[in-house]
């Protein structure tokens, strides 16, 4: 029997990777000015790539959870198709 899309798609691992590359860049834009204070223009490179990493992963879990909710709840509408037993003893009569 094959499985449903929303049992085949590895969301959780997806959120796990978004979800540390959003805790990392938001915690770098504290670090970064202390860690690069002698050079303002390295520090604003620096600050405006951890923007972006923060924002396309934020984007990312947004959209993820989107997909998530949407694939879950048309999956619930699929036709349920009964098995049949084929454990009968009398199958060859």
């Amino acid at each position: 029997m094959t499985q449903r899309l929303v049992d085949r798609i590895p969301f959780k691992k997806i959120v796990t990777v978004l979800a540390v590359v959003c805790g990392v860049s938001f915690g770098l834009c504290g670090v970064t000015p202390f860690l690069f204070s002698g050079s303002s223009r390295l520090v604003e490179s620096f600050m405006v790539l951890e923007l972006v990493a923060m924002g396309l992963s934020l984007a990312g879990l947004v959209l993820t959870l989107l997909v998530f909710v949407t694939l879950s709840i048309f999956s619930g509408f699929e036709e349920k198709v009964p098995q049949e037993n084929d454990t009968r003893s009398d199958k060859n009569e």
